[in-house]
């Protein structure tokens, strides 16, 4: 146990076991050793040795004397010091314990001095730059670190290692009018301005150290010094409103920064006062037209510059009762909420609105359609006629005659026609009517099946079943008409003819001598048509022809036979009855023949074609009458139709209808009918 009870340094007292001064961390055992004082026992003198006898030696005088170490004496410990000191105290112990606990109340005082005394001591609200924003009833308090940019710190640091070559960071773009920088003290970059913010340093290196503790972010870039502000909506001029600064007080510490008057309380001033905005105040919205074919017309005046509207520019088909919608933008920034209200500042002046009343920067008002007029409905198909090619039994629609179209809807409406290939009686084929906006403009709607085209938009329609008001080919019902049409035409042939005749030998198609002197007679003996057994369109064949045949009588410079008759036909192909109307800028052609026979057999293939001679014509007249040789050999055609079933799986049947054609010699061909 040591005997120091106060150290020698310091005067501290000295617990018994303490190895260390409190005051001063001197070694006690240094001090004791100091003092002359022994903290162990000690060791007792070392025994002489015990000296054994030898036997003599023949080298005993080479060999070295035997010696045995002796103890070395014990130096008497000096006096201490400290021995009456502490036998005082020991005495006095009452005042003991007052001496110390002034002595340790010193200490401790000293130390706190020094401490504060090495603290930076800032004034919190310094940092701040703050902004009362808003408007009178709607205000908010503003408030952020009075700094720049980040990386404007950045580059002052990166400069300020070059040392001497950029001591300083140019400023001039950061400063106002006067030169002076308008960001705190503390966050200055300029070093002169910065050594003087924080006077505890000399160094402008330690001085930016500071500064940047001061700067330091969070892992989301935000800072971590921070002005709390309680209660900061719907403030008015006068309000009053604490302010709380949040910081981290050790990592200030750090860098001896104290941060004061971290709590303080702002008066609320300079709000402005705003105009509650509305949002159609200038907003016409009118409709005119016919009730389901409305249209809509919208004035958006020009209340405000920062409003623009939304609406369907090509509305149509409006009808009384639907609702219309017109949609508000809001094209502004910085809207801030407080309260009840939102409130923005647009070109000098404050605005507000209610809180909800716009979302995504959108407000919509709905108008209710009223005071269309009544319309009037119309059948599109009523009274259509149509333009084709061919005729019954190939006969293909390819548009509808503009002049049946219903005078009321022809300028408000288009049609179109599916036909698919050449059709024949009872067939269908598809007819559209589509409707143009203008249409219910004039109040006319329509009626009829709907579809939607391929842009959406509704068409009409209807199947149209091919009857006898569609064109056909002519048959021999009508044959005689239609060459009767055709009169002009065939009196030029036959007159071209003649003169081919007269003054030359035989027709081709003729056999007899000499040359013709004069042409005696050109009577038509019958017409006839000859119309196809194809029940398929093709387009290279014909469907008919219709053919006059006419007895020739002529006088040949012949010595032996000066006259001779023979026949021709003239003809024209594919010709059409469209009502009374038949084919028009037709072609005749012509043909000879020895005899009558020898047209009916060289004229047609029977095989492909049936031959039929005309009835009476339209106008009921009678046919020409022959002489007597050509009504002898006149052909009568009688048809007649059989039907054969031919099988071509278990559940169908197919009907091939045959006609048969008998001539006077009882000739007959097979031939398929147009159905």
């Amino acid at each position: 146990m040591n005997t120091i009870k106060f150290c020698s340094k310091c005067g501290t007292p000295i617990g018994p076991e303490e190895k260390f001064c409190g005051g001063c961390g001197a070694s006690v055992a240094q001090m004791e050793a100091e003092a002359g004082i022994s903290s162990a026992p000690q060791a007792a003198p070392a025994q002489a040795p015990v000296q054994q006898t030898v036997q003599p030696d023949m080298n005993a005088q080479y060999a070295q004397p035997a010696y045995s170490q002796a103890p070395a004496p014990q130096t008497a410990p000096k006096p201490n010091p400290f021995t009456k000191l502490g036998g005082w105290f020991v005495s006095h112990k009452k005042l003991s314990v007052i001496i110390g606990a002034a002595v340790i109340v010193l200490v401790v005082g000293i130390i706190i001095l020094c401490n504060i005394l090495k603290y930076q001591v800032i004034d919190a609200k310094d940092l701040f730059k703050i902004e009362f924003k808003g408007i009178e009833g709607c205000g908010t308090v503003e408030a952020e670190l009075n700094c720049y940019e980040s990386y404007y710190y950045s580059a002052s640091d990166a400069s300020a290692l070059l040392g001497d070559y950029a001591d300083e960071f140019d400023l001039d773009e950061l400063t106002d009018s006067k030169g002076k920088e308008t960001v705190s003290k503390y966050f200055s970059l300029d070093n002169s301005t910065l050594k003087k913010a924080f006077s505890k340093v000399d160094d402008a290196k330690e001085a930016r150290s500071m500064r940047a503790a001061l700067l330091k972010q969070d892992k989301d870039g935000n800072y971590r010094i921070k002005l709390k502000i309680d209660n900061n909506k719907n403030l008015k001029n006068g309000d009053k409103v604490k302010c709380t600064v949040k910081y981290n007080e050790d990592l200030l510490k750090d860098k001896n920064i104290k941060l004061k008057n971290t709590e303080f309380e702002l008066t609320v001033k300079d709000l402005k006062v705003g105009e509650e905005i509305d949002f159609f105040k200038d907003v016409k919205v009118s409709f005119s037209g016919f009730d389901g074919y409305g249209t809509v017309s919208v004035d958006t005046g020009s209340a405000y510059p920062f409003l623009y509207y939304d609406y369907d520019y090509y509305t149509e088909n409006l009808k009384n009762g639907d609702k219309y919608t017109v949609t508000c933008n809001l094209s502004v920034y910085g809207v801030e909420e407080s309260g009840d209200k939102c409130w923005f500042e647009y070109d000098g002046k404050y605005y507000t609105y209610a809180k909800g009343a716009v979302k995504d920067n959108q407000i919509t008002k709905e108008y209710t359609v009223e005071g269309l007029g009544e319309t009037t409905t119309i059948d599109p198909f009523e009274g259509l006629e149509y333009n084709c090619s061919g005729g019954i039994p190939f006969v293909r629609v390819s548009s509808v005659k503009e002049e049946s179209i219903n005078d009321k809807i022809k300028d408000y409406v288009y049609y179109s026609v599916e036909c698919d290939g050449y059709i024949g009686e009872g067939a269908t084929f598809k007819v559209t009517c589509s409707p143009k906006s203008t249409l219910g403009e004039n109040g006319i709607t329509l009626s009829g099946d709907t579809e939607s085209d391929g842009w959406g938009d509704t068409q009409y329609y209807k199947e149209i079943k091919v009857d006898d008001s569609f064109p056909a080919y002519v048959t021999s019902d009508n044959g005689i008409a239609a060459m009767d049409s055709y009169k002009t035409l065939i009196d030029e042939k036959i007159e071209d003819m003649k003169n081919d005749i007269k003054g030359h030998y035989s027709p081709l198609g003729t056999d007899f001598d000499g040359k013709v002197k004069s042409i005696e007679s050109f009577d038509k003996v019958d017409t006839y048509v000859a119309f196809t057994n194809d029940t398929n369109y093709d387009s290279w064949g014909d469907v008919n022809k219709v053919i006059n045949l006419y007895k020739i009588t002529v006088k040949t410079d012949d010595d032996k036979n000066n006259k001779a008759t023979f026949y021709a036909a003239v003809y024209c192909r594919n010709i059409v009855a469209d009502g009374e109307t038949f084919t028009e800028d037709v072609n005749f052609s012509a043909d000879y023949f020895d005899k009558d026979s020898d047209f009916k057999k060289d004229m047609v293939d029977l095989k492909d074609y049936t031959l039929t001679k005309c009835t009476a014509n339209a106008s009921g007249s009678d046919k020409d009458k022959n002489d007597d040789e050509t009504s002898a050999t006149t052909t009568t055609a009688a048809t007649t139709t059989t039907a054969a079933t031919e099988k071509t799986d278990e559940s169908k049947a197919d009907t091939k209808a045959t006609t048969t054609t008998k001539d006077s010699k009882d000739s007959k061909a097979e031939t398929t009918l147009v159905p």
